[in-house]
């Protein structure tokens, strides 16, 4: 299985990190494909400049990294995403990934019914967020994870099986061991 990670947090020693290689570490034990995409090394612009929207309606890309996005996660089996919360929803390179990679023509298509296909070979995807909030904080608001990224964008692009590991209290250590452990559990 060809697992794909987008992983967005820029700070090398953060708890994120940490996540990432034991998620890396829990895939490849298990025989399996793991490819990363780390937004910040990779110095991914999330921003839609000009160029973007000038290609943007024939589903091309401007942005060569956004256009070698696209075909990674158009191959992969599973896609997994690792990020922290802040201010209530995701890094802003997020979500200028979503923005400039996940477009008409190569992640989902248009039908003529007026209804949206995904075109992802991939059925199932993983969030694995931190937080210093826990996730019933969302009842009250939008909730960013759960409506807009797994209902709203990944089933956009057809990926029907969502499954979200969250760490409300990452400043705790029992916390982040309970968290560790459901990462383990969902990887094993």
């Amino acid at each position: 299985m060809k697992n794909l990670i987008v992983y967005a947090h820029p700070w090398d020693g953060s708890f994120n990190k940490f996540v990432l290689d034991k998620v890396k570490a829990n895939i490849i034990e298990k025989g399996e494909e793991v490819d990363v995409i780390d937004l910040n090394k990779d110095g991914f612009n999330p921003v839609m400049q000009e160029a973007d929207l000038a290609v943007f309606a024939q589903g091309e890309y401007a942005d060569e990294l956004a256009r070698n996005y696209a075909e990674r996660i158009v191959s992969a089996d599973n896609i997994i995403f690792i990020f922290p919360i802040w201010w209530y929803g995701e890094p802003a390179i997020l979500k200028g990934f979503y923005d400039k990679v996940f477009i008409k023509g190569q992640v989902y298509k248009d039908n003529p019914d007026k209804t949206i296909s995904g075109l992802l070979k991939s059925n199932s995807a993983t969030i694995i967020t931190t937080a210093n909030i826990d996730k019933t904080i969302f009842t009250h608001l939008c909730d960013p994870i759960q409506n807009v990224l797994a209902n709203g964008i990944l089933r956009t692009a057809g990926i029907e099986n969502v499954k979200w590991i969250h760490c409300p209290t990452v400043h705790l250590e029992e916390s982040r061991k309970e968290f560790l452990n459901k990462i383990d559990k969902h990887f094993a």
